[in-house]
């Protein structure tokens, strides 16, 4: 029955396009399907001529001009409530297969521009907001968990490249940890390898990395551009001798180490 109220809608869609003057033939439909979603004046195909040549088709296309109306407008909104299945639920699940000699393909492609005259707000690529709202057993709950699938290696889970086609591009900042007032975002550690993790060939790797400032930078102690180190707690304001305590800290003593 679920599956015969999702072709009636479909049919229902598709009956709408033929109604408005789309004449019945499978071109003119999918022409009208591109004006049937459009809001407040919006225009898709002026839309998506933003993103450039060659030409963007659109089978089921959606376009909104949000007009000031005093509420929040979310162009596509797709909620889904689970308190019973048992298998797993996906509120937005999205496919896409590459074979043959093709070009790149992108599961999902997220854009938010801010534009010459934007003078207040912020644009924000894609946010996901995640909480343990009180479960009773320990759920885990991860902002965002990147699987690689596949006999071989997949290269990069988390890439940061600079797009050239409107400026230089890039960022001030490739990862920022910020907190709201009145807690902390992250309270165990900023980063951190699990137990069993296995081995890998190198942990931070910037050897390619050319600096102006330090290359590494925590409170009271600093690696150089050049791999110079300073401390803080080693200085002593003339040269000395650097020793070990029995705990295997390191420290500055005007007089020699005594074993």
């Amino acid at each position: 029955m679920d599956r015969l109220r999702t072709l009636a809608a479909i049919a229902g869609v598709f009956l709408a396009g033929y109604a408005c003057g789309g004449g019945g033939g499978a071109t003119a439909i999918a022409e009208e399907m591109q004006t049937l979603f459009e809001f407040g004046g919006a225009r898709l195909d002026a839309l998506l001529e933003q993103a450039g040549p060659p030409r963007i088709t659109t089978p089921v296309g959606v376009a909104e001009t949000v007009p000031e109306d005093g509420t929040r407008h979310f162009t596509l909104a797709v909620v889904t409530e689970n308190r019973e299945a048992q298998s797993d639920v996906a509120a937005l699940y999205a496919e896409v297969d590459g074979y043959g000699d093709i070009g790149e393909i992108w599961g999902g492609n997220l854009l938010a521009f801010a534009h010459s005259d934007m003078r207040s707000g912020s644009a924000t690529g894609l946010e996901v907001d995640v909480g343990n709202l009180g479960t009773e057993e320990p759920v885990p709950v991860a902002g965002i968990n990147v699987f690689a699938i596949g006999p071989r290696p997949s290269d990069v889970a988390l890439g940061i490249l600079n797009s050239t086609v409107a400026g230089p591009g890039g960022f001030r900042v490739g990862i920022a940890f910020r907190s709201n007032p009145g807690g902390t975002a992250v309270t165990d550690a900023l980063m951190r390898v699990d137990e069993d993790f296995g081995r890998v060939e190198t942990g931070i790797d910037l050897t390619e990395a050319v600096f102006d400032g330090p290359a590494i930078a925590t409170p009271g102690f600093r690696v150089g551009p050049n791999g110079s180190i300073t401390s803080e707690r080693l200085a002593t304001g003339s040269t000395s001798y650097a020793c070990l305590d029995a705990e295997g800290r390191l420290f500055a003593s005007v007089a020699r180490c005594v074993p």
